[in-house]
């Protein structure tokens, strides 16, 4: 029996305003439409929505997030996600009200191309070369949604936790499938089988960039077999990806700058972005540091804490010149409650916040290569890697170019450059990626002095130290209670003991 296509996934517009020639806005069409036609399956892909990734757990968890109690005091509220982000309240957050986004919006996509996998069968207007490509790009869009999902809601990959809870493997569009959760180790082998699949479209290389390619394939790879210590398959897949025509580095001694002015309590003050915060997410989906574009959106600032803020050489750092944004909080209505009032911003964002890709980038790309070799002996090579990234982001005539002596301080530079390079989403996810592998001298234990939080509810009177140790089990965010209550309780909450 042909599945309905629900009319939530069908009458979705694209949100990338002005898509002119290259995204074409999705049709309005009822809820008793059947999937039958190409047509169809192009307008489900041009859906932005399906590109976004909400991680604001990811954000806030991370020692990256400078959110203080000054800033609280600041805005007088401060939001469910963001207090249990930050005092890692795995027993609060469980008790979301109204579900949990993240697993939602994922489970959205994974309905998508299981819908698109399934179906596909019954559509008779495309040639095989279409299939083919319809087929990958249902593939990869499942392989990365779960990819999100086991990054936050389970242990991260290792020996020990192998066996412990990974996720529910969808695989069709109906809603009394399974939801049992599959073992971490079952979860993984899922994500890597649905690349192998995603890995059979005809597009060598980078097109459009919403759309799947072998190089964004490889990138994928590379992110995941670091992430499960297998360094050497980590290497080739990043070396496979580093070798597309069309995704390059953006030099950036290159980028111009934008002015804005903002208004603060001593008057109207000018505010210098870099023109990444002048895109349109149109433009986004072009950038050629991209492998895929898709995004993550926290609905929330990019405040940097202290501890980020002194990682950057500050007059040599592209980085920290161009997307650390001097009184940039005044955006936000917010004075003196930051160094500088520094906020970070990286592309324009809907709610003129900042966005950051969710798929492997060529600078991540690039550091994974440079890592993987370290930790296989090659550190001098993994070096040499390094600084093909920093030519690119470092002042001309600064200090470009880092030396190392031993493996050891060979990988630590790495993991510098990679943090400067990736804060906030990708910093959470090497926290946890880090407490696990053969080396104890990354591990990064988590504390912070913030209110006094309970029930999902601020006592402003108390303040108190919240720490996360390392190899944590609150590494893992719960599964909210209404979601496993909607599984008629086939779901199982993480362990916390």
């Amino acid at each position: 029996m042909k599945h309905r296509i629900y009319t939530i996934l069908l009458t979705a517009t694209c949100l990338l305003t002005g898509c002119d020639d290259f995204l074409s806005e999705v049709p309005n069409r009822g809820g008793d439409e059947v999937l039958n036609s190409g047509a169809q399956i192009d307008a489900l892909f041009n859906n932005s929505d399906y590109l976004t990734t909400y991680a604001k757990l990811s954000l806030t968890s991370s020692d990256d997030f400078g959110y203080t109690t000054a800033v609280a005091d600041a805005f007088g509220y401060v939001d469910s996600d963001v207090m249990n982000g930050l005092t890692w309240n795995v027993e609060s957050q469980r008790l979301v009200a109204y579900g949990d986004e993240m697993w939602s919006t994922e489970y959205s996509k994974i309905f998508l191309a299981n819908l698109i996998i399934n179906e596909i069968d019954e559509v008779t207007d495309i040639t095989d070369e279409q299939r083919t490509d319809y087929l990958a790009n249902a593939h990869f869009i499942r392989a990365l949604a779960n990819w999100q999902l086991v990054s936050l809601y389970a242990q991260p990959y290792d020996e020990e936790t192998l066996d412990t809870p990974g996720l529910p493997l969808k695989q069709t569009t109906s809603y009394e499938e399974d939801m049992h959760r599959a073992t971490l180790k079952d979860t993984y082998a899922f994500i890597l089988a649905d690349l192998d699949e995603a890995y059979k479209t005809t597009r060598t290389d980078i097109g459009q960039r919403w759309l799947v390619s072998r190089p964004a394939v490889e990138a994928l790879r590379a992110r995941i077999y670091l992430s499960m210590q297998k360094y050497e398959d980590a290497a080739n897949h990043a070396a496979e990806a580093l070798k597309s025509q069309r995704a390059r580095l953006v030099d950036y001694n290159t980028l111009g700058t934008i002015e804005r002015t903002l208004t603060s309590m001593d008057g109207d003050i000018t505010v210098t972005y870099s023109e990444l915060y002048g895109m349109s997410p149109v433009e986004f989906t072009d950038y050629p540091e991209l492998y895929y574009a898709s995004m993550y959106e926290a609905s929330s600032y990019f405040l940097p804490s202290s501890d980020l803020l002194n990682i950057y050489d500050r007059e040599d750092d592209l980085r920290f010149r161009l997307l650390f944004v001097k009184n940039g909080t005044l955006a936000m209505g917010l004075e003196n409650i930051v160094e500088d009032n520094m906020l970070y911003t990286y592309f324009v964002g809907l709610y003129d916040d900042s966005i950051m890709p969710a798929a492997p980038t060529v600078p991540e790309v690039l550091l994974t290569r440079a890592e993987a070799l370290a930790r296989q002996g090659q550190w001098e090579e993994g070096m040499n890697v390094l600084n093909e990234l920093r030519a690119k982001r470092i002042r001309t005539g600064g200090h470009i170019t880092l030396a190392a002596t031993s493996q050891e301080e060979a990988i630590r530079l790495i993991l510098e450059e990679r943090h400067r390079e990736m804060p906030f989403m990708m910093r959470w996810q090497d926290i946890r990626r880090l407490a696990y592998n053969e080396t104890p001298n990354d591990d990064i234990a988590l504390n912070r002095i913030f209110y006094k939080m309970e029930n999902n509810t601020i006592d402003y009177g108390v303040t108190q130290e919240y720490t996360l140790p390392v190899r944590s089990k609150r590494y893992a965010q719960p599964i909210a209670d209404i979601e496993i209550a909607r599984s008629g309780s086939q779901l199982v909450q993480n362990d916390y003991d």
